[in-house]
């Protein structure tokens, strides 16, 4: 099973990534969260799936995260 990317990802999504997390009103401890998962170089399963940080939510599909949620949003997919 391949493992979620979080290097080398398409600029134009690096960049959306980017932007909605300077939107959305992310703490720093949970973006020490996230930093803290991904180096546990998380498997990537089949189709959409999300996990969820506590003041947002990260979504992706298969090996790509694709947008972060800010907190009340609903993710779609499989929760990780």
């Amino acid at each position: 099973m391949p493992k979620i990317r979080f290097v080398n990802l398409p600029r134009p999504l690096w960049e959306h990534i980017l932007e909605r997390v300077a939107e959305r009103a992310i703490t720093l401890d949970d973006l020490q969260r996230l930093r803290s998962w991904v180096v546990t170089e998380p498997q990537a399963p089949d189709g959409d799936w999300y996990k969820d940080f506590g003041s947002f939510v990260l979504c992706g599909t298969g090996e790509y995260p694709k947008t972060v949620l800010k907190k009340g949003m609903k993710p779609f997919g499989t929760p990780l």
